[in-house]
């Protein structure tokens, strides 16, 4: 099983089914404060819908198109970070992730995503990794910019959320400006 240390108190780990009921347990926690972004919350009402999420990501595991992992600290789940998507033709990999609200602050995204970020660029050998987040999300934002990563434009009108369209600002950093810093 895929377990990434970061601190004594800090860890990524890669889903497991038998995280449905405390990953649902959060997300139904910070459903208020992760709705403003994310747009899949009106469909995960159950632990079930939560179960089918770490089915799929098994799946694209299994088929070498994705790795989402459980942000883990003091032993509980507090968040996801992870390849939502890996596209092996362009050695691509694009980053997704939230996090409760009562762990935000604290440095635990920005330090998940650096070692997800280095194990995509040293471990899987990626030339190229992808942060997209809403122009409004300066918290989401932040994340990338503190990596180093080069803003390299907006996307316009690029995600459905609930009831309208939203931005998204397209951050990337190359293999070989991660290597280099």
């Amino acid at each position: 099983m895929f377990t990434y240390r970061i601190s004594d108190r800090h860890e990524l780990r890669l889903l497991q089914p038998q995280d449905a009921p405390a990953l649902f347990a959060v997300t139904d926690a910070n459903r208020t404060h992760l709705r403003s972004w994310l747009p899949w919350l009106d469909h995960t009402t159950t632990v079930q819908d939560t179960r089918q999420f770490i089915h799929f990501s098994l799946e694209q595991l299994a088929e070498n198109t994705g790795l989402v992992t459980t942000i883990c600290y003091d032993g509980q789940i507090v968040g996801v970070v992870g390849f939502n998507r890996l596209d092996w033709q362009n050695r691509q990999g694009s980053i997704g992730y939230w996090l409760a609200a009562t762990h935000q602050g604290k440095g635990l995204m920005t330090a998940s995503c650096r070692a997800l970020v280095s194990y995509g660029f040293k471990t899987l050998n990626l030339h190229r990794i992808v942060i997209m987040a809403a122009t409004a999300n300066s918290r989401s934002r932040a994340v990338p910019d503190r990596l180093g990563f080069t803003h390299e434009g907006t996307s316009r009108e690029a995600e459905w959320l609930y009831d309208h369209f939203v931005d998204l600002e397209v951050y990337a950093c190359l293999q070989s400006e991660w290597l280099t810093h």
